[in-house]
Order: C-alpha cells, then structure tokens, then sequence
C-alpha cells in the first residue's frame, strides 16, 4: 500500500534562466533517474532533477524531496509553493470561454480530429462527454498538461492543479449527464428550421439550449466538411428580427470557428490545392471578403458562402480563424508555387498588396511584415536563387533580375542577403568578362551598369549593403574605363580641350558611368582640360561663353549630387 503512494517525478532545467518543467512522473527510483541521465543527455546545456514523492495522509498532501541531481551548472531549487493554484475556469459554464476552448483544442487536439468534433460539440453532447470519460487516458494526459503548464507560471503544485482540474471536469460531466437525462438539452428535430431553433430560446439569458440543439444535429453529421457544410446551410435560415438573428449568428460564428481551428476543418473549407500558394490565394481572397475572385469559382462552394457571409462582419470570430490560417500559411517553409520562382515572386508581391490594404485588427501590420519575411527567406535560398536565374542568357540579365527581385523582399535581413547574391554575381570571372570584354560598344556597357547602380541606390537596403553595392558597381566600371581607354580617347581627341571637357562632363551628369572613382576620374579629367593652356585660351574668346556657361552647369550639377549622397 504504502509504495503505491510514493512515485519519482523528473524535471528538467534547459538553462539558468529557464524553469523546472515536469518532464514526466515514474514509479520505480531507478528508472526515473535512467530516465533523467537520458535528458541530460539530450540537453547538455542544462540540468535536470529527480524528486521521491510521498503522499501524507494526516495533511492530505504530497511531500517532496530531491534525490538525485546532475546537469552542467547548479541551478538554484524552485521555491516551495504553497498558493491555492486558482484556475481561471472555475464553474461548467467558464469551459465555454473562448480560451478554455481553445485549451482544450491543443490539449486533446488528437481526439477532437478523430472524432472530428469540436469543443463546443462535447460540451452540450452526453454521447461525446461519455465517449471521451470512458474512452482511455487521453482525459488524464491532457489534465496532466494543463496542470503542468499552469504550475509552471502559477503559485501552487502540480498535483494541486490536477486536483481542481478533475474535480470541475468531473462536475462538467456531470452537469452534462444530468441535462441529457432530464430533457434540457433539446433535439434539433423538434424545430423545423435553425431560425425556429434561435426564435425559441433568443431571449433567454444563456445561448446553453441552442447550442445543445446545434450538437445534436451535428452529431448526425461524420466529418468537418459535412458539419461545415450544414452550418452554412443554416446561415441562411437567419431569423428575420435583429436581436434573434444576431443571436443565431453569434452562436453559427462559434461553432464554425472552432471547426475551422482544427487544420482538418480549414482543409474542407478550402480544399486541398496541390500548390501553398493556391491556398494562401484562397485564404486571402475569404479575408478580403472576394467572393468572385477566380481562386474561390471551383469546389469547396461553402468557401464562396463563408466568404459572403464575412462580407458582412457577421462572422469576426472565422475572420480570426482565416487570418490565422493565412499567416501561418505564409510561414511555412514551402514553396508557393515550386515549379516557378517568378510566378512565385509576382504572387508574393500580389497577396503583400492585397492583405495590406486589407490588415486590421485580425490581421496586424507587423504580423504580416513578419510572415512575408518568413516567405522572402524562402526565396533566398541558393537553390532558389539558381532557379530564379536559370534562364538568364547574360550576366546583365542576372543582375537586373536579382535588382527586380528587391522589391518583392521584406526585412532588413533579407534585403542583405539579397546584396550579397548581387555583390557575388558582380564579382564573378563571368560578369566581369562580359562588361569589361564584352561586345558591343564600352560605353553601352557602361551605361548598363550605371543604370543598375541607380536602381540599387533607389532600393531599401540597409545602408552598409547599399554602399557596398555602389561600390563594387563602381568597381567594375572602372575595370571597364580602364580596359576601353574610353577617358583617355575623349582626353586625346582632336576635338578643341572645352569640348572634350564638355563631353567628359556628359558622362556623368547623363548617367553613362558609374558614380564612384568612374565619375570622379572623369571630372578631374575634365577640369585638367579647361585648366590647360588650350582650354583657358579658348574660354577667353567671346564665341565660347555659351560653351563655358554649360560646362559651368554640369559643375554645380555634379556638386550638387556629390553633396547629396
């Protein structure tokens, strides 16, 4: 007797400033230390710990101490607790709370799936409450769960928590068992329709007996798609005055929420698109309240309903289901559309559009900044990136590709990794070929390059990428002066020294070489000419007044951009 009051439990600690969680609880002493040395193991930055504890049966308490203990640092024991543990579900009626549902969904997430109900549909249903007391110990683990979570962060024990966790199930059961027998909880087939349902019971205090009717009917019903589907039926049997119809949608917007909580419940909505990016686009056109948006013209037609009925504002409850849907969707490290990155990269920067001007309060600014940052990574992988420029015929075109892509990229950590894909391209014996000795004329080539340098100057790099970028444009540029003679040719040229001056000038204010030593180089060839003996005898002739008037144009233009950058 006495030994079947005394287990081992093991916790562990992952690092200083963690908490002791309770990993799991063992009869035997000698296997629950094995199974901590196993922890340990698994966690060497950590600790772990194994406690014997005994029930008293004068104080009607479990006593606790330490018997073995190992990990890579001390970590300081836990206070005792000694609070009350108070839940903040402390009747039947609170487990219908929103957050007490949505407990339960991720507690016993593998039985509600199962048994394709949901935690509204067990709480007015004596056949799922019986089914679930009686069925195992899935009951048991997920009380233990909870109570675990909640001492982790409460005032009082595990087993304390457990205790009160058992004692109201046990008085929801009971509440439940009682109201089935007695007749409180209605058939649905004593009413011919929902809103015949809604019109008899809108104007008692608790919703308890409509949604006890909704159960029974759903109960008829094997699946998520098929409860959904009579759900949608009756949002279309809405009572006609105001404070019953908005009583029948309350109740309607509950129990297609929950369905939609559960992964196999927004499956049926949506349907089962071969490629994430075709449900990102049906989940964002549900959002955005498109109902004739092409992504929803095919099967599932309960998408459509649903998707009028949240036109409304009718169902804010499924609106927060779908966002949710959406964002962690948009995280995921699936490609959206894996056979084409730039089909991938025009939806990115299509649904960015849409679900911005459509963001409120289901659905934040930087939630969203910070999905589309999750998704941008997902572009930048090397794979990827190789995909993105596979049929690119020429380095230029690289460039200007991985430029455009900049656009479609959110988040300062993306934006970098995206330059460096730009600075390496830059930098290879390839690029480097084909600008410096390539075909065609030097100063096309050079043009080329000044015009990727803009764009790269006009993007939202962090600052440091951003000057990297000039500069190895820059670079490359020179590589190009250098092998044409280019600067030299116009130095050497018959043409009289203001002239060549003039044209030296072109090259930079008309955007023909990079900004950098490129354009420096060129000025200061520039102004060596008008300085000449050649060039200060041709300005002081009358007839070049005009010359030297646009020459001291391009001057203050190219001081004026040398000062703003």
């Amino acid at each position: 007797m006495a030994a079947a009051k005394i287990h081992y439990e093991v916790f562990v600690k992952k690092h200083r400033k963690a908490s002791w969680i309770l990993a799991e609880a063992r009869p035997e002493r000698e296997d629950a230390i094995e199974f901590a040395k196993k922890l340990l193991s698994a966690t060497p930055t950590g600790s772990v710990r194994v406690s014997k504890e005994r029930f008293d049966e004068e104080s009607r308490a479990f006593r606790s101490f330490t018997i073995w203990e190992e990990g890579a640092e001390k970590f300081e024991t836990e206070a005792e607790k000694t609070g009350d543990g108070s839940l903040p579900c402390l009747s039947p009626d609170d487990l219908t709370n929103p957050s007490a549902r949505d407990t339960m969904s991720r507690v016993m997430n593998e039985w509600f799936v199962r048994k394709q109900v949901t935690p509204m549909e067990l709480m007015h249903s004596p056949e799922h409450a019986e089914d679930l007391e009686s069925g195992g110990t899935e009951l048991q683990h997920a009380i233990q769960k909870v109570a675990v979570a909640s001492a982790r962060d409460g005032d009082s024990t595990v087993h304390a928590y457990v205790k009160q966790l058992h004692e109201l199930s046990a008085k929801a059961f009971d509440r439940i068992y009682k109201d089935g027998k007695s007749g409180r909880l209605p058939k649905f087939s004593r009413y011919k329709t929902y809103a015949s349902l809604v019109e008899a019971h809108a104007g008692e205090k608790s919703p308890y007996k409509i949604r006890a009717a909704l159960a029974d009917r759903l109960s008829d019903e094997r699946g998520f798609g098929k409860k959904l589907s009579v759900l949608m039926e009756f949002a279309t049997e809405l009572p006609e005055a105001d404070s019953a119809r908005k009583t029948g949608c309350e109740q309607l917007d509950i129990f297609l929420a929950e369905i939609l909580n559960f992964e196999s419940g927004m499956t049926a909505l949506i349907g089962s698109p071969e490629e994430l990016g075709d449900q990102v686009q049906r989940l964002a056109d549900i959002f955005d309240g498109s109902d004739s948006a092409e992504s929803l013209q095919g099967p599932p037609a309960d998408a459509r309903t649903l998707t009028r009925l949240m036109k409304t504002g009718g169902l804010p409850s499924c609106k927060t289901m779908i966002a949710s849907a959406l964002l962690e969707r948009l995280r995921r490290p699936r490609r959206m559309r894996p056979k084409d990155v730039l089909a991938e990269v025009k939806l990115a920067r299509k649904l960015a559009q849409k679900l911005v001007m459509a963001q409120g309060p289901d659905l934040a600014v930087d939630a969203l900044q910070d999905a589309f940052a999750k998704r941008s990574a997902r572009l930048l992988t090397p794979e990827t990136i190789g995909d993105f420029l596979e049929k690119c015929e020429t380095p230029d075109q690289e460039i200007e590709n991985l430029l455009a892509l900049e656009e479609n990229i959110v988040g300062a950590q993306n934006k970098r990794k995206l330059a460096g894909y730009i600075r390496a391209t830059l930098g290879n014996h390839k690029t480097e070929g084909w600008f410096v000795s390539g075909g065609g004329r030097a100063i096309d080539r050079l043009h080329r390059l000044t015009g990727f340098q803009t764009k790269a100057l006009k993007g939202n790099y962090p600052d440091e990428d951003k000057s990297g970028l000039a500069t190895a444009f820059d670079a490359l540029g020179q590589k190009v002066l250098e092998r044409s003679g280019l600067i030299d040719a116009i130095v050497n040229g018959p043409s009289p020294a203001l002239d060549r001056a003039a044209s030296l000038l072109k090259l930079v204010t008309c955007g023909a070489i990079p900004v950098g030593k490129c354009s420096v180089a060129a000025q200061q060839k520039a102004v060596q000419l008008i300085r000449s003996d050649a060039g200060l005898e041709e300005a002081r002739a009358d007839t070049e007044r005009a010359k030297l008037a646009d020459i001291e144009a391009m001057l203050k233009t190219i001081s004026g951009q040398s000062a703003a950058a």
